[in-house]
């Protein structure tokens, strides 16, 4: 079901690439790589609404005459839904040789919270 989710978000519009990610976790944070060849960090934006994700991106190619041409400007998009609870205000972000590393910190659980029982007798008569 969550494969077919990613299937429905990632976008395949005119002039608009799905971006290629890969989801796993590691014991405290959820990590989201995703392919952006040819696109700066500066060029790179991500944002987050109602628990989604939005890795948007812009890799750029020199205007010039070219003889044969087969690597164009390309706009990236892709809206990944994240788990319950996940917070981004923790988020880091890297990048390296055109893989775009996320990691967003999973939520710890919280430890049960005792409810105290007031026992309250009546006096009988």
């Amino acid at each position: 079901m969550l494969d077919q989710f990613f299937r429905e978000v990632g976008v395949r519009d005119r002039g608009v690439s799905a971006v290629p990610i890969n989801v796993y976790e590691e014991e405290e944070a959820l990590v989201i790589e995703a392919s952006m060849p040819g696109v700066r960090p500066e060029d790179i934006e991500l944002s987050c609404a109602d628990e989604v994700l939005t890795i948007r991106g812009r890799s750029s190619v020199p205007d010039r005459d070219y003889l044969h041409q087969e690597i164009y400007r390309t706009e990236y998009l892709r809206r990944v839904p994240l788990p319950a609870g996940c917070s981004v205000d923790g988020a880091e972000a890297s990048t390296e040789l055109g893989l775009l590393r996320i990691r967003v910190p999973k939520p710890r659980p919280r430890a049960p919270e005792r409810i105290r029982i007031q026992i309250t007798r009546k006096n009988s008569s």
